[in-house]
C-alpha cells in the first residue's frame, strides 16, 4: 500500500505539472516580475547625450509666454528666430543682449512652428497651411505665400527643413488616417527654389516602439515638434501632451524616450540644434510667468 501511495502521489504531481505549464494565466508574471521587465526594456534603450535636469533657462520677454517654435538660421548661433501661437509675427531674439524685435507676415491665428532653409522662412499652422517668405525680408516680410491643403485635414505641430537635402517634414499632432492604425504619421515634401513645397512622400512612428520604452503610452502619442541631430542622423521629437522627448534613428524608428519635468517644462512646443549641436527647448509658460528656452550643452 506505501509504495502505491508513492506512486500515486508521483502522478498526481506530475499532472499538475503540466497542466500548470499548459495554462497560460497560472504561469503569468507576478507584479514584481512585471515590473523587473519593463525596468530591464528601459534599461536598453539609448542614454541620452543631453541631461535635460540641468539645462541654461532663459526667461523670454511677455510677448513670448504663448512661444511655438523656435529655429536658427544656418551659421548663426546667436539669434534665434520664434513664432507663438496667436500672432502672425516673426521674432527674432538675440541671445547675447536678450534684446526682441519682431515683424508681422499673417494675420492672427495658430502658428505653432518655423523652420529655415537657405533662402526662405517657413510656418505652420496647426490646420496644415504652410507660409513661406524670402529671408532677405527678414525686417520688412512682403511677398508672403501660403499653402493650402497640401496636408491631409488633421492638427499639426512639428515642421523641421533638412538644409543639405532640401526637403520638408511635418508631423502630425492628431490625424484621422492615425485613428485606426496605431501609429503617428507625418509627410515629407522637396522645397521649390521659391519655397513652395511638393509632397515627396510619407513616414510614420509605430506607438508599439513607443511603448517598449514608455509604457504610458498606450493608443496615440501627439507630438508638438521636431528636429534632426545632423551628425547622428536622429530624430528628435517633443510631446507637449506625453511629456516626452523620443529620440529615433534616421527612419523614425525609435531608440529612447525621456521624461520631461513640467516643472523645468510646463508645455515643451519648440526643439532646435545649433551649429555646435546644443539642444534648445522651448516651453510656453504654462502655469508659470514667462515663456522659456532651455539651452543643453552637447
Amino acid at each position: 500500500m506505501k509504495d502505491s501511495t508513492i506512486l500515486i502521489s508521483t502522478a498526481l504531481g506530475l499532472v499538475s505539472t503540466a497542466l500548470l505549464a499548459c495554462n497560460p494565466k497560472t504561469n503569468q508574471d507576478p507584479p514584481a516580475a512585471k515590473a523587473a521587465k519593463v525596468a530591464a526594456q528601459q534599461q536598453q534603450q539609448q542614454p541620452l547625450p543631453y541631461k535635460l535636469s540641468s539645462g541654461v533657462k532663459m526667461s523670454l520677454p511677455d510677448e513670448l509666454l504663448e512661444i511655438s517654435g523656435i529655429a536658427f538660421q544656418e551659421g548663426q548661433d546667436d539669434v534665434i528666430y520664434a513664432i507663438q501661437d496667436e500672432q502672425g509675427l516673426l521674432y527674432r531674439y538675440s541671445l547675447a543682449s536678450q534684446k526682441l524685435t519682431s515683424s508681422p507676415f499673417g494675420k492672427d491665428g495658430d502658428y505653432e512652428d518655423i523652420a529655415i532653409n537657405k533662402t526662405h522662412f517657413f510656418i505652420l499652422k496647426s490646420n496644415g497651411s504652410i507660409y513661406s517668405f524670402p529671408i532677405t525680408e527678414i525686417t520688412d516680410i512682403q511677398s508672403v505665400t501660403e499653402q493650402k491643403d497640401i496636408l491631409p485635414k488633421g492638427e499639426y505641430e512639428g515642421l523641421y527643413v533638412d538644409r543639405p537635402n532640401n526637403l520638408a517634414y511635418v508631423l502630425c499632432k492628431e490625424c484621422k488616417v492615425d485613428r485606426k492604425q496605431a501609429q503617428t504619421t507625418g509627410y515629407i515634401f522637396s522645397i521649390e527654389s521659391n519655397g513652395k513645397f511638393t509632397p515627396k512622400g510619407e513616414f510614420a512612428i509605430p506607438i508599439n516602439e513607443l511603448k517598449k520604452f514608455d509604457p504610458k503610452i498606450k493608443k496615440t502619442f501627439k507630438p508638438s515638434a521636431l528636429a534632426k541631430r545632423t551628425d547622428t542622423k536622429e530624430w528628435y521629437i517633443l510631446s507637449s501632451i506625453d511629456k516626452a522627448l523620443v529620440v529615433t534613428d534616421e527612419n523614425f524608428h525609435v531608440k529612447s524616450v525621456s521624461p520631461l519635468d513640467p516643472k523645468i517644462f510646463p508645455q515643451p512646443e519648440g526643439i532646435s540644434f545649433d551649429s555646435r549641436l546644443n539642444l534648445y527647448i522651448s516651453s510656453e509658460a504654462g502655469n508659470q510667468d514667462k515663456g522659456t528656452i532651455h539651452k543643453f550643452e552637447k
